[in-house]
């Protein structure tokens, strides 16, 4: 009996639900294939471009205008919220595009 032979015996037993015999013909061939890699994950580039000029025209735009940002955001009332949104603006953007960058040279974070 060749191996192919043996091999779709062991299929055929094991689509008929009967696992153990499948098992024991394959006997250790089965623990000698050899594993897979995982296939490396695809790191975000077009992502942290996006993220990247969204926050660079974001801080150029803040720092062109800065003398009617500082009016504005000093105004108090409903000003106030105006620094507020800012920060949580320039966070959620600035913020995912440091993270892609480290993913896209290679640095991540140590596993334990």
């Amino acid at each position: 009996m060749t191996t192919l032979d043996k091999n779709m015996a062991a299929v055929a037993f094991a689509e008929a639900g009967d696992h153990k015999t499948a098992k024991e013909m394959l006997g250790d061939n089965s623990a000698k294939q050899p594993k897979m890699p995982a296939p490396a994950p695809k790191k975000p580039y077009v992502k942290t471009f996006i993220f990247g000029a969204i926050s660079l025209s974001a801080y150029v735009l803040l720092f062109t205008n800065e003398e009617w940002v500082m009016d504005t955001f000093t105004k108090g009332g409903i000003y106030t919220l105006f620094p507020v949104l800012a920060a949580f603006f320039f966070s959620f953007i600035h913020g995912p595009f440091g993270s892609d960058l480290l993913t896209c040279l290679g640095l991540e974070a140590r596993k334990k």
